[in-house]
């Protein structure tokens, strides 16, 4: 059944909009600054903040293939903090362990509540040209590169790369390791890259925090997810307006409502966890919006 939420303030954009959403089931059809003349039930928000569902970045899961272990790193790491999509990083040291690592991170996921988009993780060694045809193949939208040394950026034959990237062309994301050279690897990694004209991030992902607008632009997962217009899904955290601040909530706050795909998953404190729910994206173009 339609309805109407009305006197949102919505967060998107680093900005804060008045609008007002017509929905129904788990779509949002329309999006105005109102619906005055509609004479659909109405949800009033004028007591909230409102703001797209947060996409997290995991490179793990739990060793203990339990239903408990995992019902609780879904709920303490995704669900509690607001989070209804996940960009799951599969860990492969060569190509020839794609399959094994891929397919177990694809049935954890699965498993869960929550929707996801699969990325590997590889160290520099291993990023070949027949490993970028899999992913563009397979439609692996991020690949993240393990570097410690600057030096072994100037040994990959970036051009060779560059072809195989095209024209799927996932982004590439460091992560980093080596203390104290870490901005000389960022430096050296951002010349290298852009001279070399590689689609990249500059820095690394933070897991478990909200996965950054550009970013989710460049991967491809916006506007699919953790953006809120017409034609979009319903997923949406609420956070509680005490009418002592003008600006929105930021991560530290714990949203006081959680829905997701127009099903409310959160209440408070209490948590509602549905299993099996976890549908795979597939992001066809990444860096389409960027």
């Amino acid at each position: 059944m339609a309805y109407i939420i009305e006197n949102a303030r919505i967060y998107k954009n680093n900005d804060v909009v008045n609008r007002s959403m017509l929905v129904d089931k788990d779509k949002i059809l329309q999006v105005k600054p109102s619906f005055a003349k509609y004479r659909y039930m109405k949800m009033n928000l004028d007591r909230f903040w409102m703001a797209a569902t947060y996409v997290f970045c995991s490179h793990e899961i739990p060793e203990s293939a339990s239903s408990a272990d995992g019902k609780g790193f879904f709920i303490r790491r995704f669900l509690a903090e607001g989070c209804t999509t996940v960009l799951a990083v599969a860990s492969i040291r060569s190509l020839h362990e794609w399959k094994e690592k891929v397919d177990e991170v694809r049935r954890f996921y699965q498993k869960g509540p929550l929707d996801f988009v699969i990325g590997i993780k590889i160290p520099l060694r291993a990023l070949t040209v027949p490993l970028v045809r899999k992913c563009k193949t397979e439609k692996i939208p991020a690949i993240f590169v393990e570097i410690t040394d600057p030096r072994e950026l100037y040994r990959i034959p970036w051009g060779w790369i560059r072809e195989a990237l095209f024209p799927y062309n996932p982004p590439l994301i460091p992560c980093l390791s080596g203390g104290g050279e870490r901005e000389r690897l960022l430096a050296v990694w951002q010349t290298v890259l852009e001279r070399e004209r590689i689609p990249f991030v500059k820095g690394p992902v933070e897991p478990y925090h909200p996965v950054k607008l550009e970013i989710l632009k460049k991967i491809g997962i916006y506007p699919l997810k953790g953006y809120l217009h017409t034609g979009g899904e319903l997923s949406y955290n609420l956070f509680i307006d005490d009418g002592t601040r003008s600006l929105p909530p930021d991560k530290a706050e714990t949203p006081a409502v959680t829905v997701h795909k127009g099903e409310i998953v959160r209440v408070l404190d209490k948590i509602m966890y549905r299993p099996n729910k976890g549908e795979e994206l597939v992001v066809y173009r990444p860096a389409f919006f960027s």
